[in-house]
């Protein structure tokens, strides 16, 4: 592990207990959805908004990467891309927690929740588009295609399906949590970019060290303050690493990294199209981590086989980018 993914595990790992007690002062707590399966009901009052100790953590390991002197022309790419991030950890502020204290509604719209993450995911584009890559070899890469206006929906599509991908997969104790630390750290192994590499090994390491707090029974959660900002940047990350090469065997391999994520969001739009189309359901709920909670599999059950499977998951993606990259 690298000195600011270490950095930022310990953070997270330190500032969580402090934060947690902060949180229930502030009578920040999760609240229980009807619909959720009754095995849920105990984890009412939890406090949630717990991102901020993920984002602390990768705060904290940029800072460590800023000190190292050698790399500081690196810090713009890097700022650029957390700056995305952390705009879409603004949506989840105000959707954990400012819109239940100013209306006294469980949170934003869906269809306002969509608009914001449009505009802020189109703005963290460009942000992003305006730093070139710095690669760790010197090969040269295929011109970026960030200049075609179909890119650009494409990547807008790609940013915002992550950013709800994981904040769908943040529905049982440690489940998002872990499934970050894999799929974060292995980015980092595979990136060809220096910050690209950097930064995954800091999200890594924050979501490692919020799991100390997160895994069952949870005494923190971290609410969309934390699933968005972990969405944001994995889709950002991805993105910038697959704009490199922008083919659709380069678009499968991010896609398998994140697995786990994919099929959470796309059980959910399955069974939607169903009920609307069918009027039948599929599965017993969604995202699919509750229809295994309703066939009877206790949570720390699935949890871990979820994180198996995007170990799994990892792995293939690892291959598939060896395979592509000695092939090339």
């Amino acid at each position: 592990m690298t000195m600011e993914a270490l950095t930022a595990s310990l953070i997270a790992l330190i500032l969580g207990k402090p934060m947690i007690g902060w949180l229930a002062k502030l009578n920040i707590r999760q609240t229980i959805y009807s619909y959720a399966p009754e095995t849920h009901r105990p984890k009412e009052g939890t406090p949630t908004m717990g991102g901020f100790i993920i984002l602390c953590g990768v705060l904290g390991g940029l800072l460590a990467y800023a000190l190292q002197q050698e790399t500081q022309y690196l810090l713009p790419s890097m700022l650029a891309i957390l700056t995305g991030a952390f705009l879409f950890a603004l949506i989840g502020l105000v959707d954990d927690h400012l819109i239940r204290r100013w209306t006294g509604q469980r949170g934003l719209e869906w269809k306002t929740k969509l608009v914001l993450q449009g505009a802020v995911g189109a703005f963290s584009l460009w942000l992003m588009a305006q730093v070139p890559p710095q690669l760790q070899s010197a090969p040269p890469t295929p011109p970026s295609a960030d200049g075609h206006l179909l890119w650009w929906g494409l990547g807008l599509l790609w940013l915002v399906g992550w950013v709800n991908a994981l904040n769908l997969t943040d529905g049982l104790d440690g489940l998002a949590g872990g499934l970050s630390v894999i799929a974060f750290g292995t980015l980092s192994v595979m990136a060809r970019e220096v910050s690209v590499a950097a930064l995954g090994g800091v999200w890594a390491g924050a979501a490692l060290g919020y799991l100390w707090w997160n895994t069952h029974p949870a005494k923190v959660f971290m609410g969309d303050t934390g699933s968005m900002a972990l969405g944001a940047a994995f889709g950002l990350l991805t993105w910038r690493e697959w704009m490199l090469n922008p083919t659709l065997s380069h678009a499968a391999i991010w896609v398998l990294l994140g697995g786990v994520f994919a099929v959470e969001v796309l059980t959910v739009i399955i069974q939607l199209s169903a009920v609307k189309t069918l009027r039948r359901r599929i599965f017993k709920a969604t995202p699919i981590h509750h229809h295994f909670e309703l066939l009877g599999w206790r949570e720390p059950e699935i949890v871990v086989r979820f994180w198996i499977a995007g170990a799994l998951c990892a792995l293939g993606a690892f291959l598939l980018w060896g395979g592509a990259h000695v092939n090339r």
